[in-house]
């Protein structure tokens, strides 16, 4: 009943934000502008940020000057990275400035890092003195490191202080941002330990906070991978991570709030690029998109014509028994299906830090054995309808041995290059498929006709 209701409510308010979406742009080719800035100026910034997405550029420069006065600086963050830049020059730099001001510093850094240097520089002369060093700071760090999101505003406490001192520094200081989690200090500013809201609120004032807090501490620097920080908050359950210095003084925290997002990118950049799609590119302009997604496109054509090569060495193989021609597919289509999965399976698993040089060669052997088991199976059933349709029992046999063969190189290339791409540091979910697609459909066609050749012609 509760997930029925839900749906209902989710379907309601994609259903409002349509309606709202066709009218505004209804408004705005009409002219109409006043009203349409009235309309979109009522959005929660989320989905006004998801408007600006779906509209044409061209009309930023009708309605944001409208809007100055009423947009949010979340609005800058929720955008897509193609539409920022322009949303920025249509609001103007300085007013662009003036919101990215009122940001967190790993907000503001998110917002900007992606537009062009011109346009970055412009809009740093125009930040505050502070802000504008604490951005060119995340800028030194690389990318998809803790430097990027580090967050400089957080709370800390020393461990000598009571549960009551902690509370009542709270009342009294300025924070403006929610909290789930303080980070407790020693007396060199050096973390050991943390402590929930709901702890401090649980216990008398007397307790020493170093009595009631979690000493159970992960930390990192600010040149930790995300996708280590990520593994650390998966792995413990955790809420804020203390991000020290080479000399172990806090920094900064990474919170649980930025990590949702952080995963929820990495998960989404995995599925990309299994795809050979380097970035959500739905709203990138017709030949941003082409440019990125050729490359691999362009691999494959070179691979394609090097399996085209194979199979044209065994042309006369083919021209004397025709038959081959129409059941050399299947052996490759089911060998790189088979290789697929396998690769699926072990690129999740190095995202996730389950494969280590101690059971490495464990996954390997057992993807070898779960492909060839399934591709005995597969070998028996597809040998008989093969002898069903063309009544042909060597014919069949070959392809049975074929089928066993590639489905056994498929369960090692599909675990095995994954791992030896992440040793070399190259992203196995961009790179394995290529490779994977062109060495089990060149050795599925080159077994079969090779065999072919060898025992029927």
């Amino acid at each position: 009943m509760i997930e029925e209701i839900q749906k209902s409510m989710l379907l309601d308010h994609e259903e409002q934000f349509a309606e709202v979406f066709e009218q505004a742009t209804q408004l705005i080719n009409q002219d109409q502008l006043d009203e349409a800035a009235k309309l979109l100026s009522q959005l929660h910034y989320a989905d006004l940020a998801d408007f600006l997405d779906n509209a044409s550029h061209k009309i930023y420069k009708k309605i944001l000057p409208l809007l100055e006065s009423n947009i949010r600086p979340a609005t800058l963050v929720y955008l897509s990275d193609s539409s920022k830049q322009s949303v920025m020059k249509a609001l103007g730099l300085e007013k662009s400035a003036e919101l990215l001001d009122q940001l967190d510093i790993e907000d503001a850094i998110e917002v900007i890092e992606d537009v062009s240097d011109e346009v970055k520089n412009s809009i740093l002369s125009y930040l505050k003195k502070s802000k504008r060093q604490q951005i060119i700071e995340g800028f030194t760090y690389p990318e998809e490191t803790v430097g990027r999101i580090l967050e400089k505003e957080f709370v800390a406490f020393p461990q000598e202080w009571t549960v009551g001192q902690a509370i009542e520094s709270i009342q009294k200081s300025n924070i403006d941002r929610d909290f789930h989690a303080a980070i407790i200090v020693d007396s060199k500013y050096k973390p050991v330990g943390n402590i929930l809201l709901s702890t401090l609120l649980k216990n008398s004032g007397e307790q020493k906070l170093k009595n009631v807090m979690n000493s159970d501490l992960k930390v990192a620097d600010a040149y930790t991978k995300l996708s280590d920080i990520a593994f650390i908050f998966k792995q413990y359950a955790l809420t804020i991570v203390p991000i020290v210095n080479k000399s172990g003084k806090l920094i900064g925290s990474v919170s649980i709030d930025n990590m949702i997002y952080i995963i929820e990118e990495q998960t989404e950049k995995d599925i990309m690029s299994l795809g050979g799609v380097h970035t959500l590119d739905t709203f990138y302009n017709l030949f941003y998109t082409a440019r990125h997604r050729f490359p691999w496109l362009f691999v494959n054509l070179i691979t394609a014509c090097l399996i085209a090569v194979i199979i044209h060495q065994f042309s006369d193989t083919i021209s004397k028994l025709i038959s081959l021609a129409a059941i050399m597919p299947i052996v490759a289509s089911l060998g790189g299906n088979a290789g697929t999965q396998a690769m699926t399976v072990t690129v999740r698993a190095l995202a996730n830090k389950d494969i280590n040089n101690a059971n490495m060669f464990k996954v390997i052997t057992k993807e070898i054995m779960v492909c060839g088991f399934n591709g005995i199976l597969l070998a028996l059933i597809g040998g008989l309808l093969s002898f069903a349709i063309v009544r042909d029992f060597h014919l069949s046999l070959i392809f049975a041995v074929a089928v066993i063969i590639n489905f056994i190189a498929a369960g090692f290339c599909g675990s095995a290059i994954p791992i030896a791409l992440h040793n070399y540091d190259i992203d196995p979910a961009t790179a394995s498929g290529v490779f994977l697609t062109a060495l089990t459909d060149g050795l599925g066609f080159f077994t079969f006709l090779a065999l072919a050749y060898v025992f029927l012609v």
